[in-house]
């Protein structure tokens, strides 16, 4: 900042405003763990379970069962004793990717007479629960009604409508993965969208095409964010624009404009149509995974303490987080892989200084004499835990076990 002196009495003084420093965000409550689908390991604010099963999902099917995480057990009990907000950050066990949009389809034609995609789009969510096409095209993956094979609850589909070749216009629907002709779920609507990049509707403005992934500084890892344009959907990013449109009308407001081969701009808008979502890469099921009061140190829902690493360095981040109580309901001390991680999110709870870590200490069918020594070998001030595991219903609708961070908040809230 600097200031100026005009005369006795009078100055002038410059706020240096190049940066803009966001503010931190806030939530009531932070919750490490896995989720049916949704962002990894991006922290995202939940204001309800509803909010958070758009978001992450509930169940979803290993084996002949569906299974639940101790993760929507926590944040739906969290909400139901009183929570407000709820920041989740969901990990898992392997390589998870996007799913990429089928072929979107445009007049204009490559060299080898395939039609050329004006624009791609790709899956906020990570993981193959976001496929519903088996590659570029929807060839042979729908029903007679238009309704998807593999369409579900936790996937969606992309429409394009209203094509307008006067303006340069055109409608983007996100449709529900289990709709069809006859009965489409529409989750999202964007209107009048362009492909021309001083538009003030401009594909990539409206929607956004910022993705985020895992970075590291020396020991500390966050989040790091790719795109100029903030994200307006909640499902879906342009992750690239193949055919601009740049002053699609003249100065006339009439004349359409042509690209550098001397091709109508009106060949570069995409055809009305509607596509599906492929190549998304992991899986929720694996083999051998425990659920509930099965759960061990060589596997909880199909993770180690070691898969919550990057999550609890991520939350470390004060300027960035901020919450009162923070948990990772799964991982049980007394586990051997567990105990590191749980340690690490105590740590995390007495460097800031502003929260707690409700943690589990014991297994389930453990006694109290047990979980009083285990308790007895944690010493700090930024830590609670409760016993016992105690039996609850889950959302597929059985009654299953589950630890204290699983099922009550009450306490801490």
């Amino acid at each position: 900042m600097a200031e100026t002196i005009i005369s006795p009495g009078v100055f002038t003084r410059e706020n240096d405003i190049s940066l803009v420093q966001p503010a931190p965000v806030e939530a009531g409550a932070a919750i490490i763990g896995p989720t049916a689908k949704g962002p990894v390991e991006e922290p995202i604010v939940v204001t309800s379970y509803n909010d958070y099963i758009r978001r992450f999902g509930t169940t979803f099917e290993s084996g002949s069962s569906k299974y639940e995480y101790f993760t929507s057990l926590a944040v739906k009990n969290y909400f139901q004793q009183g929570g407000n907000s709820c920041l989740v950050t969901r990990v898992v066990s392997g390589s998870f990717t996007s799913g990429t949009s089928t072929h979107i389809s445009s007049s204009l034609v490559a060299s080898d007479s395939s039609s050329i995609q004006p624009f791609v789009l790709k899956t906020i969510g990570k993981g193959d629960i976001f496929n519903n096409s088996t590659g570029t095209t929807d060839a042979g993956v729908q029903f007679s009604d238009g309704s998807l094979k593999s369409g579900s609850l936790d996937n969606i589909r992309w429409e394009v409508a209203n094509v307008d070749s006067n303006k340069g216009t055109f409608t983007l629907l996100v449709r529900r993965g289990d709709d069809s002709t006859s009965a489409k779920v529409v989750l999202e609507t964007f209107n009048n969208v362009s492909l021309d990049p001083n538009s003030g509707n401009y594909i990539e403005s409206v929607i956004g095409n910022q993705y985020k992934s895992v970075s590291t500084d020396g020991s500390k890892s966050y989040v790091k964010t790719f795109g100029e344009y903030t994200n307006k959907s909640n499902y879906i990013y342009v992750s690239a624009v193949n055919n601009q449109t740049l002053n699609y009308l003249g100065t006339d407001g009439s004349t359409i404009g042509t690209d550098v081969n001397g091709v109508t701009y009106a060949n570069s808008l995409p055809i009305a149509s509607s596509g599906s979502f492929h190549g998304a890469v992991g899986a929720n099921d694996k083999a051998g995974m425990k659920f509930f009061q099965n759960i061990s140190s060589g596997d909880s829902q199909g993770l180690l303490g070691s898969n919550y690493t990057d999550a609890i360095s991520i939350l470390e981040n004060q300027d960035e987080y901020q919450f009162n109580i923070i948990s990772v309901p799964g991982l049980i001390y007394e586990f051997g892989n567990h105990s590191s991680a749980i340690d690490s999110v105590i740590s995390l709870a007495e460097t800031r200084g502003d929260c707690i870590a409700v943690v589990d200490l014991r297994g389930y069918g453990s006694t109290v004499s047990n979980a009083v020594s285990t308790d007895n070998s944690i010493n700090s001030s930024y830590a609670a835990s409760y016993w016992p595991w105690v039996q609850v219903q889950s959302a597929a609708g059985r009654i299953v076990w589950a630890p204290f961070s699983s099922y009550s908040w009450s306490i801490c809230i």
